[in-house]
């Protein structure tokens, strides 16, 4: 073994069937980081030993695995991470063109959204999977002239030795031109609404989780999410004052964002894409910037609610040629 260049780490995640328990991974991605990695917590013992120093033991009191990954989204593998943050998808074949798949994903009403295993191959020195893992917080984010990023939040199980062989699938990505943001009363009136004038957008999926701890074991049992909370930021050019009015008036509105790669044709016509629909959004912290010499920005900040008219608060499509996830 010898020293390695991070460029030869592979990542693979894969969707358990059960629980807890490894599954091989279904992608192996081709990240920008990674930072997935087994870890401990220790606790030294207090007790009196007749001398002054702190402690005359220390113990490892839990194990577990926890980091981040971060990519490009591309239009099959993201399926997983949507899958892991959102918590239930209903796949459908398009009408128009059976052999392109529609995947809807949609808020899971339940403290166990579904696992994954993350592997890591690290060149040639080691070889790990990491069952039971959770997406923790899922962050989106475009901007103009640049590739479409996540970064993905993630906790599991300690590691395991693994064998698991790398390979890749051809898969499509999206960039900054393939991205439209639209604002509406309602998610009806969505369809027809002008695209607004965006530089940057950014969407945070957070899951709040909370560690399932049991006596017999360091490890915990599994980690349940509690309550689900979406929130991001929206960038534009000072033109107008409507973006500032709706933060500082509290007014409701509905967002989509469309990213579809016109340039690349799956099945017979369709293309690769990908919509985030948030049913009930409220804008915050209206904020003015640039410096003496710059075309001044607005940064605003907004956040979804549940809409019980619509039943929803988030939902997403994926559409590409995977049947299921």
């Amino acid at each position: 073994m010898s020293e390695i260049l991070k460029r030869r780490y592979n990542i693979g995640i894969g969707k358990e069937t059960s629980r807890g328990t490894k599954a091989t991974p279904k992608y192996w991605l081709k990240p920008l980081s990674e930072e997935y990695n087994d870890k401990i917590e220790v606790v030294a013992s207090e007790r009196a030993f007749g001398v002054i120093e702190d402690s005359e033991e220390m113990v490892v009191k839990k194990k577990y695995s926890a980091g981040k990954i971060s990519g490009e989204v591309f239009d099959k593998s993201f399926g997983l991470f949507l899958l892991g943050a959102i918590g239930q998808v209903s796949s459908v074949s398009k009408a128009e063109d059976s052999s392109v798949y529609d995947h809807i994903f949609s808020v899971l009403q339940s403290a166990k959204h579904p696992t994954l295993t993350v592997e890591v191959k690290r060149g040639d020195n080691e070889q790990k999977a990491y069952p039971n893992c959770v997406i923790e917080s899922l962050k989106i984010e475009s901007q103009a002239n640049e590739y479409v990023k996540f970064e993905a939040q993630l906790k599991g199980k300690a590691g395991s030795v693994s064998d698991g062989i790398p390979g890749y699938e051809t898969e499509n990505y999206f960039m900054g031109k393939d991205v439209s943001v639209k604002l509406a009363d309602n998610l009806a009136g969505l369809d027809g609404a002008t695209p607004v004038d965006a530089r940057k957008i950014e969407i945070n999926i957070a899951k709040n989780i909370e560690e399932d701890k049991r006596l017999g074991t360091h490890e915990p049992n599994d980690y349940l999410n509690k309550e689900f909370s979406v929130e991001g930021t929206l960038e534009i050019l000072f033109r107008d004052t409507t973006l500032k009015n709706w933060a500082l008036n509290g007014s409701k509105k509905a967002l989509r964002i469309d990213i579809v790669d016109t340039s690349t044709t799956i099945g017979i016509s369709s293309h690769p894409s990908l919509r985030f629909d948030l049913a009930k959004i409220k804008f915050k912290d209206p904020v003015e910037g640039g410096d003496n010499n710059d075309i001044v920005k607005v940064t605003v900040g907004f956040k979804s609610l549940y809409s019980s008219s619509e039943a929803k608060s988030i939902e997403a499509i994926l559409t590409n040629l995977e049947t299921s996830y």
